[in-house]
């Protein structure tokens, strides 16, 4: 529970966040607790550059990334129309998406 705990204390944590706020924890059990939670649907595990990046999967919701500095921003408004990709993709059906945006944020431009 630690773990999760430390997990809910903030969004888009690396691991190295998530351990130092669990610290009578072990890596070894943070790593599979992460694994047992992400296996779950609990936790989302983001990839969105150096290293992955833990939150809790509460609500959906998009990102945008500064590639100079690595700051995280969410945004929920979603610009695919889920409806048209099925037209696309022919008899692929949609289940989830995720979108993350890459640029610079107004602190590194």
């Amino acid at each position: 529970m630690a773990v999760l705990a430390a997990i809910s204390a903030g969004q888009h944590q690396r691991l190295e966040e998530i351990r130092a706020r669990c610290p009578e924890v072990g890596m070894v059990t943070v790593y599979r607790a992460l694994d047992l939670f992400t296996g779950l649907g609990i936790v989302r595990r983001l990839d969105l550059g150096q290293g992955p990046r833990y939150e809790l999967a509460e609500d959906h919701h998009h990102h945008l990334v500064c590639e100079d500095c690595g700051s995280v921003k969410e945004f929920e408004r979603c610009p695919v129309d889920l409806q048209s990709l099925s037209r696309v993709g022919g008899d692929f059906e949609v289940r989830a998406h995720s979108l993350e945006l890459y640029g610079r944020c107004s602190d590194c431009r």
